[in-house]
């Protein structure tokens, strides 16, 4: 390990629950994480309250950490205000995106198609991520883009799962050439609205596919 131990373990873990290897609900024990990283309980529980300040893990008095799970409630009001926050992000990064960040999102939908008509919904969706992220990076105010990752992380596990819903994939790659076209036009109205509209229904698929999605 290195000298900062608690961050360390904090970044494993927390890597670890946004990619899905700890499961919602999962328990994380303090005993069991120490022995696994060889060291002290209470480096671990330090760690332990690092991730729950970032809303990943609940921890119960005298009880383990578990990671975090959400109600379909929950997760509508995260697509709730995500809708707003990246309406906002993209009207603003319309007007410093740069042509090479422009090419970057032609070529992600290049591969978006490829992965559609490959049915390998997988690497569609690793792609999407990468196309809000230039979009992220074109946006000047970082404040709105760091409140969105937040979100996002908290979400990761589950915002993956939309693409698996028969039709989402064709309908996902209809909103994101929509959103390319108003971007390379440099029409920041337009650009948010159909962003918005992009996340509307992202929030849709969840509330009429929640029992499949959870």
């Amino acid at each position: 390990m290195t000298k900062n131990q608690t961050t360390e373990i904090y970044d494993t873990l927390k890597e670890k629950i946004i990619s899905g290897f700890y499961q919602p609900s999962e328990s994380l024990t303090e005993l069991e994480l120490a022995n696994q990283f060889g060291v002290s309980r209470n480096t671990v529980k330090k760690a332990l309250f690092m991730l729950e300040r970032e809303n990943l893990v609940s921890i119960e008095r005298n009880k383990s950490a578990k990671v975090r799970s959400y109600s379909m409630a929950e997760v509508l009001e995260f697509l709730e205000l995500r809708e707003n926050l990246e309406g906002f992000i993209i009207r603003k990064a319309v007007n410093s995106i740069t042509e090479e960040q422009l090419e970057k999102l032609s070529e992600l939908l290049s591969q978006m198609k490829t992965h559609m008509v490959n049915r390998d919904l997988l690497a569609y969706s690793q792609c999407n991520q990468n196309f809000h992220a230039v979009i992220y990076s074109a946006c000047v105010n970082r404040t709105a883009v760091e409140m969105t990752l937040q979100l996002k992380n908290q979400m990761r596990k589950y915002n993956t799962k939309t693409i698996l819903i028969p039709g989402r994939d064709v309908q996902s790659f209809a909103e994101h050439t929509q959103i390319y076209e108003a971007i390379k036009a440099r029409d920041g109205e337009l650009a948010e609205k159909l962003m918005q509209h992009h996340i509307f229904n992202v929030r849709k698929t969840f509330e009429d596919n929640y029992s499949l999605l959870f």
